[in-house]
């Protein structure tokens, strides 16, 4: 049910929650689930596993259902065939213990079954010990295993997050709170590796950025999947390698564009393609209200400050109008406004600009007709990033105010 690996083959720290079984259906012969390989359609594990741990071997249904919503039906399989507490979200909860010294790398690998957010529109997030991971709910957002069938997933755990491992048992979750979506879903077993040695199942693959507007490559673009990272050239190429087989997630980003994800399934010793067409970031109260209903975040970059200062500057006007309408469309609803950094710079100093550069945009709304007492400031500096820092198109994604709906 559970692995507590130092030193060994795959990883200098390998942890493992769920026993590898295919949520408990077994598989076929020779067939490994690091191979790459997806496993034959089986049947719906309508009942949870008798002694498998919280979280896994089980069909989960997003929080957000409601029990009118399963009344009136139109789910997937899994949805129609468990039912109320038995297939609420839970979380699943890995004995970490001690950390090596020194870590430079963190991957989660996850035997997921069964999401289709892109047939139910569902939304699913991703949380350890309560924070959000935002890459992996990107990641988990696109895939779609009508079958139903399990795939191996690998991804990494940014840097930032790294301090929630020292907890020495970290929980993680994966629900849909806000969409009321039917889609039922299942993890056979979560693994988390640190510092991964090579693997000895990998693929590469061979991806291309262009810009939506001009069909242009995008010179620097950052791709990265899983532990591997490349910049695109000027020819808006680059090639991956050694990265784990299985459904692999491969993100692209780049300065003044919204960034993508795509996957790519792939068996070991294959090499796949990903092409990018990325699209310039534009806000508006649409695009922030369909983000919104989604999520309850919507992520503005269109807000500007004055250097190592939260002073506004004149051409955050269009952004700020923005939240102001979305606000104004909830008069009823409570909001956070929150500011995030990039890492340069201390922790202590991001977190305390992030907080004040919050404030000024509450301010403003305030001082734009925004009742005060709707309006919470929040700074978390460096420690939520939603792309790589080690990029400098992450770090363009990571500098950013969220603006947050409490109903």
């Amino acid at each position: 049910m559970t692995e507590r690996t130092v030193s060994g083959p795959e990883a200098e720290l390998l942890v493992r929650t769920g026993d590898i079984n295919n949520l408990g259906y077994g598989w076929p012969p020779n067939f490994t689930p690091f191979s790459g390989d997806s496993t034959p359609p089986h049947p719906y594990p309508c009942t949870p596993r008798p002694g498998a741990p919280a979280g896994t071997d089980r069909i989960m249904l997003g929080s957000g259902v409601t029990g009118a919503d399963i009344k009136n039906g139109g789910g997937d399989g899994y949805a129609g065939c468990s039912k109320r507490p038995d297939n609420l979200p839970q979380p699943i909860s890995i004995y970490v213990g001690d950390l090596p010294q020194t870590i430079h790398a963190v991957l989660f690998q996850m035997f997921l079954d069964d999401f289709q957010a892109p047939v139910w529109k569902s939304h699913f997030q991703v949380t350890l010990n309560g924070t959000l991971l935002p890459n992996f709910g990107d990641t988990i957002n696109q895939m779609d295993q009508t079958g139903p069938i399990g795939k191996l997933v690998t991804l990494r755990l940014l840097p930032e997050y790294w301090p929630l491992l020292r907890s020495g048992t970290v929980s993680l979750l994966i629900d849909d709170p806000t969409t009321h979506k039917l889609d039922g879903y299942a993890v056979d077993f979560v693994r988390i590796l640190v510092n991964p040695r090579p693997f000895q199942y990998i693929v590469a693959i061979h991806c291309t950025v262009t810009d939506a507007d001009t069909g242009k490559p995008i010179a620097g673009a950052s791709l990265a999947a899983a532990q591997m990272n490349a910049s695109a050239g000027s020819d808006g190429k680059a090639t991956l390698r050694g990265i784990p087989a299985g459904l692999v997630s491969v993100n692209a980003d780049a300065i003044g564009y919204d960034s993508a994800v795509q996957l790519v399934d792939l068996k070991a010793g294959s090499v796949g393609e990903a092409t990018f067409v990325l699209h310039r970031h534009r806000e508006n109260v649409s695009a922030a209200q369909q983000a919104l209903d989604l999520s309850g975040t919507v992520a503005i970059y269109g807000i500007h400050f004055d250097t190592a200062s939260a002073r506004l500057r004149a051409d955050s006007a269009s952004s700020l109008q923005t939240i102001l309408q979305l606000i104004k469309n909830h008069p009823k609803a409570h909001w956070i406004i929150s500011g995030h950094t990039d890492n340069q710079g201390s922790a202590a100093y991001n977190l305390n600009l992030s907080d004040e550069r919050a404030q000024s945009v509450v301010a403003w709304l305030v001082q734009h007709g925004v009742a005060k007492e709707v309006l919470v400031a929040k700074g978390y500096g460096l420690t939520r990033p939603v792309a790589d820092n080690s990029t400098e198109g992450g770090r363009a994604l990571n500098r950013r105010v969220e603006v947050t709906i409490i109903k």
